[in-house]
């Protein structure tokens, strides 16, 4: 005996399949990266992937390269001179380092090296909270990393790419299944 699937089959079994896809994307991505070139200076960014799952770790790197025959070098009053921030529809929601200190600091970089920052620590991580400790919305985010290179608070030479956030796997396969059901309960009448 033959049994064909009604539609209410059809749509759980998109659902799972979609479940899955989501799931699968968010673990199949590789780094994701940019750069940019200024003065014979490489400027780079990157995070450990292009999608991730609503409570993830982002893993970001921000690096300066000299392409020039000459060192070059950044001096500003502050310390760090450099950081990380998150952006959504032009607004920073994300700061890395949300203070800095009166220290002077000077970063000289040869001709032909490169410094990554953060120095110590191969990466720096962003829990994907905004500045208010609240866990983001799913969504389309730019990861920035720059570098102070003057006397004006916050001129930085800043590059970019773009994160997208997706809810992990349980909310979406609890949302798909019930999703179902709500529409079955809300066509009974009771």
């Amino acid at each position: 005996m033959e049994r064909k699937m009604n539609g209410r089959g059809k749509a759980i079994v998109l659902q799972v399949f979609f479940v899955l896809a989501v799931t699968c994307q968010a673990r199949a991505t590789v780094v994701n990266w940019n750069s940019i070139e200024v003065n014979d200076v490489e400027y780079y960014v990157q995070t450990d992937k292009s999608t991730y799952l609503l409570g993830e770790d982002v893993e970001m790197l921000y690096r300066i390269t000299n392409l020039g025959q000459e060192s070059i070098t950044y001096t500003v009053s502050w310390s760090p001179i450099w950081n990380f921030w998150a952006e959504t529809g032009g607004q920073c929601i994300w700061t890395g380092m949300y203070s800095k200190l009166a220290i002077v600091t000077s970063l000289t970089i040869g001709a032909g090296e490169s410094v990554e920052f953060p120095e110590f620590n191969p990466h720096f991580t962003w829990d994907l909270r905004d500045d208010a400790d609240d866990l983001i919305q799913p969504g389309e985010y730019d990861v920035i990393g720059g570098i102070d290179h003057s006397e004006n608070y916050y001129d930085f030479t800043k590059v970019s790419v773009q994160i997208e956030v997706i809810p992990e796997p349980a909310s979406v396969f609890f949302l798909s299944i019930g999703l179902p059901f709500l529409r079955f309960f809300l066509k009974r009448k009771i």
